[in-house]
Order: structure tokens, then sequence, then C-alpha cells
């Protein structure tokens, strides 16, 4: 484990020195690290430097190299988890959109069921009405025939008594006016009576 990390340290110093140019600061002095190059003023030092300076030269550049790459992969990461929210934010928006129009959508087909439900309950309604007026009509139909069967029977009935006292000689001739009087009133009743019933039907 400690070779593969020696190793992954070896490969990152090396690809850091042939890749970056590093600015460090030793002895207070600005060196510039390429390419396993130091270089002090644009000059070559390499060959001028103690093995000991040069490690501590390379190991300061390897590490600014690692802080900025750091710093790099953190901001590349910041910028990544910052597209994420923001595809996230987009999504939750669509799905708050989709959630609002289908929201608007039950509402449509409740006050359709509703608009529907009360259209029906009227319809039903004046239906009954309707049943109840022709119940009532029937009704008065029924009373009619009854009033005009009744009056006849009463005609018919009183007609017969007074042929009966006629026939035995029991009315004066003042009671044959009462009588045809009322007789003649009953007849009207009966025309009155169908009337009625013919206004009905």
């Amino acid at each position: 484990m400690k070779t593969i990390k020696i190793l992954f340290t070896l490969l990152i110093t090396l690809v850091s020195h042939t890749i970056i140019a590093q600015e460090v600061t030793f002895d207070n002095q600005a060196y510039v690290v390429k390419n396993k190059v130091i270089t002090l003023n644009g000059e070559d030092v390499s060959d001028t430097l103690t093995d000991a300076q040069k490690t501590e030269i390379f190991n300061l550049a390897d590490t600014k190299t690692t802080e900025i790459k750091a710093v790099e992969a953190a901001n590349k990461a910041a910028e990544k988890e910052k597209r994420q929210q923001e595809k996230y934010a987009k999504q939750r928006e669509k799905q708050a959109k989709a959630e609002a129009k289908e929201v608007k959508a039950q509402e449509r087909e409740r006050k359709a069921a509703e608009k529907e439900r009360k259209k029906s309950e009227k319809a039903r309604k004046k239906a009954e009405k309707e049943r109840q007026n022709i119940e009532k009509a029937k009704a008065k139909l029924n009373k009619a025939e009854s009033n005009l069967e009744k009056a006849n029977a009463k005609l018919e009935k009183e007609t017969k008594k007074y042929q009966k006292l006629e026939a035995k000689g029991k009315l004066s001739p003042n009671d044959i006016e009462k009588w045809e009087g009322k007789l003649e009133k009953l007849r009207a009743n009966i025309t009155k009576a169908e009337q009625k019933l013919n206004k009905l039907k």
C-alpha cells in the first residue's frame, strides 16, 4: 500500500514537473520549476543547487501544484454542483408546472362534473314537476268525471221521484213548478260539469 502511495506521489510529481511551470520561493529567492528544470531570473540554476535544495524546491513546487489542482478540482466540483442544482431546480420547476397544470385540469373536470350534476338535478326536478302536474290534471279529470256521473245520477233519481209523485197525483201546481225548477238546476249542473270535463280533456 505504501509502495502504491509512493509511486502515485512520484507520478504526480513527474506529471506536475513536465506540464506546469511553478513559481516557488526558497531562501528568499523566486525560483520557477518546469520540466525538472529550476530557473532563477530566467537562467537555469539546476546544476548549481545541492540535491537537498533541489528536493526542497521540487517539494514546494509539488505542494503548490497540488494546492492549485485541489482548488481547480474544488472549483470544478462546485461548478458541477451548481449545474446539478440548476438542473434539479429546472426539474422541480417543470414538475411544479406540470402539477399546477394537473390541478387546473382536475379543477376544470370537477367544475364540469358539478355543472353536469346541477343540469341533471334541474332536469330531474323539471320531470318531477311535470309528473306532479300530470297527476294533478288526472285527479282533476277524475273528479270532473265523478262530478258529472253524480250530477247525472242525481238528475235521474230526482226525475224518477218527480215522475212517481206526478203519476200518483200528489203534486200541486206549486210543487210541479218547484220540481221543474229543481230539475232545471240539476240539468244546468250537468251542463257545467260537462263543460268543465271538456276543458280538462
